[in-house]
């Protein structure tokens, strides 16, 4: 179904009037809204709307697994509609009013010290769902957002679409996005160590703007990923640099089990 895209001044639900578009994906659109009435009245919020059979599976599963989840390094759900008859999802969540990390770092130049921050906020996000069991399994930039707090920007986890429980993966389930994409993935495998590698494909992304493997052909990009061999950088410090190389360590056993592991780490070498 082709889905009719909202204009701003329109209200929606009677309680939120659209400001502009925030984005748009597989799933449907995000808007920026804000509350007109009830119990967001005057707080500028993010809205998704979805209103084909696969954005609203995909939005679903989100939805219930944010329901879960209340962390300061989490997007936080505030609320959600299904409207049975017209077949449209609503989910309400916090405005991120940085942006995906993607963006953010292809308009600047990070600092080292910068970088390590974005790393810190996502491994204590990455922790909460790793001591639950749960394996983001598309850990890349566009999923990564930003929110300002006072003269700092907190990054937050986002999109849990393809969010997994340990120990009930199929290998049919395992999805992911190349150049981010765990070895063992490629080999049906997936652990929440497969998140730190990940994690580290994105730390590099936002040390050198580009994933390890960028190439402008994708058969080669996907060999390369699929071998996992990383060219470190060799501009960043000692520290630095030895983290990565762990958390991008090809042999799963020989990374980081859990983000906890990675957080204990950085704590150990002065990194946080």
């Amino acid at each position: 179904m082709q889905e009719k895209e909202l204009k701003p001044g329109d209200v929606v639900l009677s309680y939120y009037q659209v400001l502009s578009v925030i984005g748009r994906g597989q799933f449907g659109t995000v808007y920026k809204v804000k509350g007109i009435g009830g119990r967001y009245k005057g707080k500028i919020l993010a809205l998704k709307v979805a209103n084909n059979p696969y954005g609203i599976e995909y939005l679903w599963k989100e939805t219930q697994t944010l329901i879960l989840f209340n962390h300061p390094n989490i997007i936080s759900l505030q609320s959600y509609l299904y409207k049975k008859e017209e077949k449209e999802l609503y989910v309400l969540y916090e405005l991120m009013d940085v942006g995906d990390l993607k963006d953010y770092v292809q308009q600047r130049d990070i600092s080292e010290r910068e970088a390590v921050k974005v790393l810190w906020h996502i491994t204590n996000g990455l922790a909460f769902l790793h001591t639950r069991g749960y394996i983001h399994s598309d850990l890349k930039p566009e999923n990564i957002f930003g929110k300002r707090i006072l003269n700092s920007i907190v990054w937050k986890l986002g999109d849990f679409g393809l969010i997994k429980i340990r120990g009930s993966v199929s290998i049919l389930d395992v999805k992911g996005t190349l150049g981010y994409i765990a070895p063992e993935v490629f080999r049906g495998e997936i652990h929440r160590s497969s998140d730190i590698y990940s994690l580290g494909c994105l730390l590099y992304f936002v040390l050198k703007k580009r994933d390890p493997f960028h190439t402008e052909d994708r058969k080669e990009k996907l060999k390369r990923n699929k071998e996992g061999l990383v060219e470190l950088p060799q501009d960043i410090s000692p520290k630095l640099r030895e983290t990565l190389r762990l958390m991008l360590e090809p042999d799963y056993k020989k990374r980081f089990r859990t983000a906890v592991e990675l957080k204990e780490h950085l704590v150990r070498e002065g990194l946080t």
